[in-house]
Parts: structure tokens; sequence; C-alpha cells
């Protein structure tokens, strides 16, 4: 198994207290105003967490269509 280095450590350390903290602000915080989403438990999270992916996958579709070229490109 490799070893992590300092900075690794200091990220992974950091992920993990926000992660906590978040969830933690999610059941005992209060998030202003009140709409019908705000009773869903931890929507906030699912929210980021979906749209994250939903961007990563609309990148990488939308680059592929505009880097990759046909396998006889360089050869016409």
């Amino acid at each position: 198994m490799k070893k992590l280095k300092k900075w690794q450590w200091v990220f992974v350390g950091f992920l993990a207290i926000m992660t906590i903290w978040s969830i933690y602000a999610e059941f005992t915080g209060h998030h202003g105003s009140e709409h019908w989403w705000s009773g869903i438990p931890m929507f906030w999270i699912w929210f980021g967490l979906i749209g994250c992916l939903l961007l990563i996958v609309f990148a990488k579709n939308l680059l592929a269509l505009l880097i990759y070229k046909k396998e006889d490109y360089y050869n016409e």
C-alpha cells in the first residue's frame, strides 16, 4: 500500500472535518426560509453531489464532441 504524503493527509483530514461538519449542520442548523424540500433529510448534500456528477458527465461528453477526431483524420 502506498504511503500518503503530508499534504495528502492534510487534504484527507480537511475533507473528513468538512463532511462531519456538513452532516452536523444538516441535522442541527436552521436553513432560513422554509420550502417543501427543506424537510427532506440531507437534501443539500444530495443536491450538491448529483449536481457535481451531472456537471462532470456533461463536461466529459461535450469535450468528447469537440476534441475527438475520426480514426483516419490525419491520413486524409
